[in-house]
């Protein structure tokens, strides 16, 4: 028996010593687990709303370490789905480590030349397509809420970002702009993990306190995804 536990013990110290490092992203709400699909949430503009969906792209990871090198992680780009479990770890490459590590680096969404249309075959990141007259390419994210609007009626708005357009006289796009952005944050362990936290109090209320009134969905309103890009960023960062 004795041997058994000493057994049991050296297989436990193997495992730990060779736990992987990995990132973790969550999801709050000022501060607490997200809740999805429960109307208990209220914007800073007065509107009671719900979560129904949140998925997002990250991609072009670098740790910056305490001696101020750098390690940039190769191929990183990764589709995030808080009804998606396993996309809620992420372990990017065999060489990725976070001892003595400041601060991560990553960008929101895909920039110009990995946001090609077609590069993924099969769902849940194929979903995520930008229709091509809109630029092509892929939503950054899709945030999906209903809210009751001031007649205590229920309705939906899309937070969805991506290529933005300009648009001529005429009403068609003559040019795209990538609203993809860096963001940078210190590293939050829990164990052996980098936690990166989306708070969606925060993407809605600050620094751009939004009516969803205004909007259905935003995915051909540039001026609107860069309002909202902005709060992300934040919400990253809070």
């Amino acid at each position: 028996m004795k041997k058994i536990v000493c057994l049991l013990g050296l297989l436990l110290c193997f495992q730990r010593s060779f736990a992987q490092d990995k990132v973790v992203f969550t999801f709050s709400w000022a501060g607490e687990t997200l809740r999805l699909n429960e109307m208990i949430y209220k914007s800073k503009r007065g509107l009671t709303y719900q979560v129904a969906q949140s998925q997002y792209f990250v991609s072009d990871f670098s740790i910056v370490y305490k001696d101020k090198t750098v390690k940039k992680i190769e191929k990183s780009v990764h589709y995030v789905d808080v009804e998606i479990p396993n996309t809620l770890q992420w372990v990017p490459s065999d060489d990725f480590s976070l001892k003595d590590a400041d601060s991560i680096e990553f960008t929101f969404g895909l920039d110009a030349k990995e946001n090609r249309s077609y590069r993924f075959k099969n769902p849940p990141e194929n979903l995520m397509f930008w229709p091509d007259y809109l630029g092509g390419g892929y939503h950054y994210m899709k945030t999906n809420i209903l809210y009751l609007d001031t007649e205590n009626k229920i309705n939906a708005f899309n937070c969805h970002i991506g290529r933005g357009q300009v648009y001529n006289s005429v009403g068609e796009p003559v040019e795209y702009i990538d609203n993809d952005f860096r963001v940078k944050i210190p590293v939050k362990k829990q164990g052996n993990s980098a936690v990166i936290n989306l708070d969606i109090q925060t993407m809605f209320d600050y620094p751009n306190a939004e009516l969803f009134t205004d909007y259905h969905g935003i995915m051909n309103n540039q001026k609107a995804m860069k309002t909202f890009s902005e709060n992300i960023k934040a919400a990253f960062e809070k």
